[in-house]
């Protein structure tokens, strides 16, 4: 009775929190795929097919407060995993850290779990006061991590040693090969009582804290506000509960009364320093951070800004086809490229304008909400090399690099098929002509143009739907 009730009881707050969570969350897509580093203990693992460890519990949670069933994609290794979610063969990595890196290809939730970097030693009578604390020391730490990058960036002159994981620092460590290991806590921890190595011990915390969240591929951006929703409605006690779970540290002491003695008489000065000096290095480093953040933002921005200016100054605003300025431009370099390599180029006009005076008067001309669409089924004919750009309000130009006549001829059957195919009745009325010229030896841009326009004036006296190729 006591089960049936607790069961009721989580339903209806499962229930409630879904109700609370906002329109965009609960259409979320049913099913995501993910994958996981599946060999991070006790962070994530893969064990006999199975995905284990604290972020399958955060997931699971998750889903069931999102809606959301989430499919694992199994990896061999972390560097494949984040090949898989770059490639788009998996939607969503589960537990990492935001890095510039990363960001590249990833957008992040808001963070769920936090674990601090340690430095691990096989001496218990040296405390390391964080990094600053290292003189020549050789420390080892995961290449893959995020606190490879981090020291590697903000502290140069530090000695590293570059390992393929966690658990391969800690043997070189064990080994006596360097002098100092760090990472992240609970999975150097879980490492050393693996491999029963109970003579060494953490001497002293790493900035900056391991603030673990979800990455999601940008192509599945949609789903960040999703899970965010979610992250934001985890119990507190689901979240402690978790953590004891999976918390392995261990204490392993070793008491010198000698020592004790000599804190307590002689230390307590050097202690107050210290800690002073800590603090303030601390609060240095914290607003430092925080300038850099900002500058990083401000850089961010800019550049938005910058692409903003460049797309805005190259293509039309109503269709995003180039402009004629920026075809202008193109079409030279095509005609310069053509004189020193003599490599094929043509061009091809689609013209939708009125066949005849008669038709123009007895007929509304094109809105923009057509010349958009039809800029729409232009770039899903052309292909990638190709440049498509609006040269007039009735007139679409489309400059193809490298390529012979005959190619074109297939590319402008294919625009002409789509247009005559149209789903909406008023494009596939549309009366249309298209004509087409290859680049010949000597002419100017100009003279290439007026070939490509005479081929297309021909194609309108047969009455439109026709695509005419200029004499050579």
């Amino acid at each position: 009775m006591f089960k049936l009730k607790t069961s009721l009881a989580r339903w209806i707050v499962l229930w409630v929190i879904s109700c609370a969570l906002p329109f965009s969350a609960q259409s979320a897509p049913s099913t995501v795929t993910y994958c996981v580093n599946p060999s991070w203990v006790p962070y994530e693992m893969v064990r006999n097919g199975a995905h284990v460890g604290i972020s399958s519990e955060y997931l699971t949670v998750i889903g069931d407060i999102a809606g959301i069933k989430f499919e694992l994609i199994e990896t061999d290794s972390w560097q494949q995993s984040l090949e898989f979610v770059q490639t788009g063969k998996c939607m969503v990595l589960p537990m990492i850290t935001q890095s510039s890196v990363h960001q590249t290809f990833l957008s992040f939730t808001s963070p769920y779990f936090a674990t601090p970097n340690v430095l691990v030693s096989d001496s218990y009578d040296v405390m390391y006061h964080g990094i600053d604390g290292l003189n020549h020391q050789l420390v080892a730490v995961d290449k893959n991590s995020h606190l490879a990058e981090y020291l590697a960036r903000y502290y140069p002159d530090i000695r590293l040693q570059l390992m393929n994981s966690e658990a391969e620092a800690v043997r070189e460590l064990a080994r006596g090969n360097v002098d100092v290991m760090a990472g992240a806590l609970l999975s150097v921890n879980s490492e050393m009582n693996r491999m029963n190595l109970h003579d060494m011990a953490i001497t002293g915390y790493v900035e900056p804290v391991h603030l673990l969240r979800m990455g999601v591929n940008k192509a599945h951006a949609d789903l960040v506000p999703v899970l965010n929703a979610a992250i934001e409605n985890i119990p507190e006690t689901t979240s402690v509960a978790i953590y004891k779970r999976w918390n392995n540290v261990k204490s392993h002491t070793q008491q010198d009364f000698r020592l004790g003695i000599l804190v307590v008489f002689c230390g307590g000065i050097v202690l107050a320093t210290l800690i002073w000096r800590k603090n303030l290095l601390r609060k240095c480093s914290r607003e430092m951070r925080l300038k850099q953040e900002e500058m990083e933002n401000l850089q961010t921005v800019l550049l938005e800004k910058n692409r903003m200016l460049e797309f805005l100054s190259s293509h039309d605003s109503a269709t995003n086809l180039y402009n004629r300025n920026f075809m202008l431009h193109r079409a030279e370099d095509e005609v310069s490229r053509f004189n020193r390599f003599h490599t094929a180029a043509s061009l091809i006009l689609f013209d939708f304008t009125s066949q005849s005076v008669r038709q123009m008067n007895s007929r509304p001309a094109i809105n923009e909400d057509g010349v958009k669409e039809l800029a729409k089924i232009c770039l899903s004919c052309v292909r990638e090399v190709d440049i498509a750009g609006r040269w007039s309000s009735e007139q679409i130009i489309v400059l193809c690099p490298q390529t012979p006549i005959s190619a074109s001829k297939i590319l402008a059957d294919r625009l002409k098929e789509a247009v005559e195919t149209h789903h909406r009745e008023d494009i596939r009325a549309l009366p249309f002509s298209i004509g087409l010229a290859a680049l010949q030896e000597g002419e100017t841009f100009a003279d290439w143009y007026e070939r490509a326009s005479q081929a297309l004036y021909l194609a309108r006296r047969q009455h439109g739907g026709k695509v005419m190729i200029a004499e050579t």
